[in-house]
């Protein structure tokens, strides 16, 4: 989920307007170079949501993490239609048919329902909030009528059926499976090549305007 500025703006206007709150970047980093680049705009740290999903250790569904190494950067729709809340999900027939309208009222409300008894939330603590909180429960309720999509892909691995996953663009980076210490790692010696190089060009740079002032 996110909203509508990208991470490039969002996080040096962050790290600019609140110097002294510790900022974590999400949103569009899967490497290194994303982790290297993420410390340069600013950020104490970063979330890879999409790119640890797609690891051994993680729960998500085989067949589903398959899908993501298959998916371009493309293969992704993004809106509020889902569950209520705007988000970006994998491209896949279900997800197309959710994100292309808002679902039916009675639909939401009885999907809500059958998400609050599955997670064993007593039904009278729902139906005040729908009541006298109409826009923010509707919200809450959308979101609760998501679930059963939700499982469906992260749970069954049905993706190509009635499964929807959230995944970000970054799946376009992602090209396998690896175990968390092994991405820690490689991500690890990513950031600090590419930031030894950056380094090393502003240096050389540096040298050769200092040069060029020499000699005018």
């Amino acid at each position: 989920h996110g909203g509508n500025v990208t991470s490039l703006v969002l996080v040096p206007s962050m790290a600019e307007r609140f110097p002294e709150v510790p900022i974590v970047a999400a949103g569009g980093f899967a490497n290194g170079r994303g982790l290297s680049a993420t410390l340069a705009l600013g950020a104490d740290a970063v979330a890879m949501g999409s790119r640890m999903a797609v690891t051994q250790e993680s729960p998500l569904a085989q067949s589903t993490k398959e899908a993501i190494l298959q998916a371009s950067e493309h293969e992704t729709l993004y809106g509020k239609n889902f569950d209520g809340i705007p988000a970006r999900v994998l491209q896949t027939p279900a997800a197309e048919a959710a994100m292309k309208s808002r679902p039916w009222l009675p639909v939401v409300v009885y999907r809500s329902f059958q998400a609050a008894r599955q997670l064993n939330i007593p039904l009278w603590k729902v139906l005040p909030g729908l009541v006298t909180q109409w826009e923010k429960m509707f919200v809450i309720a959308q979101f609760g009528a998501a679930t059963e999509a939700i499982m469906a892909a992260t749970v069954d691995g049905d993706v190509q059926g009635s499964g929807v996953q959230f995944i970000g663009q970054c799946q376009g980076m992602i090209h396998d499976i690896p175990t968390v210490d092994e991405l820690v790692q490689r991500i690890m010696k990513e950031a600090t090549e590419v930031t030894q190089k950056q380094h090393e060009s502003l240096l050389v740079e540096d040298s050769r305007n200092s040069t060029q002032e020499k000699t005018a």
